[in-house]
């Protein structure tokens, strides 16, 4: 493990991701990683773990059964455990990825993840909504319109309270920093091609904006 992404979603985690994979750090695993590969029982059991008491914490060799193959992560899950995989992987130096100000990123988590929470189906959820429904549960107590500003105050500074108190290398990277602060902290060069800009919500957003119209166009016809 090389890299450890440690921000919130909706801070541009898969810009980074992606932008990792064009400076050779790859494969980085990201959220869209976790249904790929079946990963969803696991992240429960160490939530379960770190939040519930039920069996061991992660360590090292419990998070490698996830980890193993990847040289960084970034996104939730994984970035519910800062502490955890700081001490599992000393040898990762660490990025804090924060929005391009609070404001932004909770409107953008509204729209996305907190929507699709609470616009899911009630009945025979899926595995990857079981998750998530830990995580909404464990992170702001399930209300994020109330708690998620705090929540999101309280993980940045924990990020940076342990990785001062580890001594690890750290950077603190803001949405549309681009690729020179990244690069140098990284040591390397500057590729020659754009930043990428990457959100797999667009799908669900430009859904959901799709169905909003179709509902207006049809009230204003009755």
């Amino acid at each position: 493990m090389k890299i450890l992404v440690l921000g919130m979603p909706r801070t541009g985690t898969q810009s980074l991701a992606d932008a990792l994979a064009y400076l050779d750090i790859s494969p980085v695993y990201h959220m869209r990683e976790v249904g790929k590969n079946n990963h969803q029982a696991l992240w429960i059991e160490a939530l379960e773990a770190k939040f519930d008491g039920k069996g061991q914490p992660f360590n090292r060799a419990k998070f490698d059964q996830i980890l193993d193959e990847f040289e960084a992560l970034a996104d939730y899950p994984a970035a519910i455990f800062p502490v955890e995989l700081m001490a599992a992987y000393p040898e990762a130096v660490v990025i804090l990825t924060t929005g391009a100000n609070e404001d932004r990123w909770f409107n953008s988590m509204m729209a996305t993840l907190w929507h699709q929470h609470t616009h899911r189906a009630a009945d025979s959820p899926s595995a990857m909504a079981v998750l998530a429904g830990k995580y909404h549960d464990n992170c702001w107590g399930g209300d994020f319109p109330t708690l998620g500003r705090t929540a999101y105050r309280a993980h940045n500074e924990l990020v940076r309270e342990e990785a001062a108190r580890t001594g690890r290398k750290f950077l603190e990277y803001g949405v549309g920093q681009g690729w020179r602060p990244l690069c140098d902290f990284l040591g390397v060069e500057v590729p020659d091609k754009p930043y990428p800009r990457t959100d797999d919500w667009m799908g669900y957003k430009k859904m959901v904006e799709e169905k909003k119209r179709k509902e207006a166009d049809a009230g204003a016809q009755t």
